[in-house]
């Protein structure tokens, strides 16, 4: 195993991004992609749009809120090797789903089992990319996250072709031998040491042990279960603002991928037509993902002002949906949601590693995908109730709209506060101030004064101040 520094910023690390692209284009394609199958997994068993949003909404449950096992599983051995056994898993869901005969059967095989595998591929080949990438981080980030899009724009048209050839199972037989690929992704997933990460590790788990000596005493097994799973971290203000902001965006956020194709089929949208909408988005994504990682690193703003701006353009876009009734305006809404969730995908990560630190980041990651999972659970059941009540999608949109300005206005709380007095500085910043390097903004770098130096002119080295700091 390489043991270095500090992240080597690339080399096998752009081969890691390639496993990581490829594993979106897999995982997250499959989640994106779902709606292609709701629509007819409701006409072939007849259930309503409530019951079946269940089994896209476990499925995606499932794949973020096991996050925390996959980030204990590769603590405890390797991420390759994690990886690569989410695929095998994955592939035996899938197989077992083409003799489903209810939806239930479909919950538990899809959603559980393939969700679990999907998991295990999901987490930690993000985990690697912040292992291997520092300043270039969202870079990295953005350019593996695009593989979503792309499998947006692959998949939607490929799942729609394999139901209407070989029915529903037939295709869900097909993508399980497409998921087998995933052994290859992992295989890229070269371990890495980082000797900096480490010491934090060990300082991280003495606050640990701290915490839980009352806990110890109970259980002999619970100090090596909290560091497993870094819980810890629920204990950081920034992190868990983060993450309440994070499930409240995703709520909103998880509604178009199911309801979308069927929404435009209500409106009279043909087949082929409607599955193509998310391939429109996922081609948007695929351009805009990682081109908003590499300008995100270089434009002196926050990181976390430009992830709020992706979140209210979100937002707009939900609301635009419901006064979309032609196929263009459908495609409109569908290029500017491309844009707008490609803005601030590519800082989940960034923001996650910002809040938890790097050598923390596979926790961060994973109690992250919980907070997303218990979202996109709810997120769909919750459409799909409305749409049984109203008889339509309008009122599921502007429910997502509403979901995403209030993530938005959460994050508010993590905006830096001004002092009474502040000076702000240009070029390298002081050295009593913490240099924002995940921002990368060095030019608003803030020093705040203290309050007695308000009364005292400058008068050489007899200024009492001077002598003090001397």
């Amino acid at each position: 195993m390489p043991s270095l520094d500090v992240p080597p910023d690339g080399g096998w690390g752009w081969m890691v991004v390639l496993s990581t692209f490829l594993v979106h284009v897999i995982a997250l394609g499959a989640v994106k992609s779902l709606g292609v199958f709701y629509a007819e997994f409701r006409e072939v068993f007849n259930e309503s749009a409530g019951n079946t949003s269940f089994i896209s909404s476990v499925f995606v449950a499932t794949i973020l809120m096991c996050s925390p096992i996959a980030s204990a599983l590769s603590n405890l051995t390797s991420c390759r090797a994690v990886a690569m056994a989410g695929s095998v898993i994955s592939a035996v869901g899938l197989g077992v789903s083409f003799f489903a005969q209810n939806i239930v059967h479909l919950i538990i095989t899809t959603g559980l089992i393939t969700g679990f595998g999907m998991s295990l591929m999901y987490s930690p080949s993000l985990a690697m990319i912040g292992k291997y990438f520092h300043k270039r981080h969202a870079t990295a980030n953005g350019i593996a996250i695009s593989g979503a899009g792309v499998s947006m724009l692959v998949l939607s048209p490929l799942f729609q072709f394999l139901i209407d050839e070989f029915r529903w199972n037939g295709a869900l037989l097909i993508f399980a031998g497409m998921t087998l690929n995933g052994c290859v992704f992992g295989a890229l997933l070269r371990p890495l040491h980082l000797k900096d990460a480490g010491k934090d590790k060990e300082t991280e788990d003495e606050k640990a042990a701290d915490s839980s000596k009352t806990c110890k005493a109970i259980v002999p097994f619970c100090q090596k279960v909290l560091e497993m799973f870094d819980v810890t971290l629920l204990k950081s203000r920034p992190f868990l603002v983060y993450s309440l902001s994070l499930f409240l965006l995703m709520l909103g956020n998880s509604i178009i991928y199911v309801h979308l194709v069927a929404h435009a089929q209500a409106l009279g949208v043909e087949k082929t037509q409607a599955a193509f909408l998310p391939s429109v988005m996922g081609i948007v994504e695929a351009v805009v993902r990682p081109l908003n990682g590499w300008l995100s690193d270089r434009v002196p703003v926050r990181k976390l002002y430009y992830y709020m701006a992706g979140c209210v353009g979100l937002g707009i876009c939900n609301i635009a949906v419901p006064h979309s009734h032609t196929y263009a305006a459908l495609v409109a809404c569908m290029v500017f949601y491309g844009i707008s969730s490609g803005t601030f995908y590519p800082l989940i990560a960034v923001l996650v590693r910002k809040y938890s630190g790097v050598s923390r980041i596979s926790g961060g990651l994973g109690w992250a995908f919980v907070f997303q999972g218990a979202a996109f659970l709810l997120g769909q059941p919750i459409a799909g109730w409305l749409y049984d009540a109203t008889g339509n999608y309008d009122m599921s949109f502007y429910a997502a709209a509403t979901f995403i300005f209030v993530s938005v206005v959460i994050l508010l709380l993590l905006v830096p506060r001004k002092g009474r007095r502040w000076a702000l500085e240009s070029g390298v910043p002081a050295p009593d101030v913490p240099r924002d390097e995940c921002d990368g903004v060095v030019g608003l770098q803030a020093r705040q004064l203290p309050a007695h130096t308000v009364d005292v002119t400058t008068e050489g080295q007899n200024n009492p101040v001077f002598q003090r700091e001397m």
